[in-house]
């Protein structure tokens, strides 16, 4: 499950990666149309990998509950950046399916 979840968050980032709306200005964060996501949100990603590898060393209860709130405020993080205009047609459609697909392995975490 472990696994699955981190597997669906990477190719969720980098489907990320792979569009630019074209609005350089990366100094606003939660900028729905920025290309400088991964430092934006950097945060989360650190607090996603520290839980993961706590949750893998040690999979306790209070760990696992960690990693299920990390992985869900990276995802709530990322969900801005789904509001670029830019992003349409196909782009759009992608996008909406690996946010959906990143929310319900995220909430299939059972702990």
């Amino acid at each position: 499950m472990k696994t699955k979840l981190l597997f669906s968050l990477l190719a969720f980032s980098l489907m990320v990666i792979a569009f630019s709306c074209g609005d350089d200005d990366d100094n606003n964060a939660n900028n729905p149309c920025s290309t400088a996501y991964g430092t934006e949100l950097q945060a989360e990603i650190n607090a996603l990998t520290a839980a993961a590898q706590a949750y893998s060393t040690n999979p306790t209860q209070a760990n696992c509950i960690a990693y299920k709130n990390a992985a869900q405020a990276y995802v709530n993080a990322l969900e801005p950046y789904g509001d670029c205009p830019e992003l349409t047609g196909q782009l759009r459609a992608d996008w909406e399916a690996s946010l959906n697909a990143a929310r319900a392995s995220v909430a299939a975490i059972q702990c």
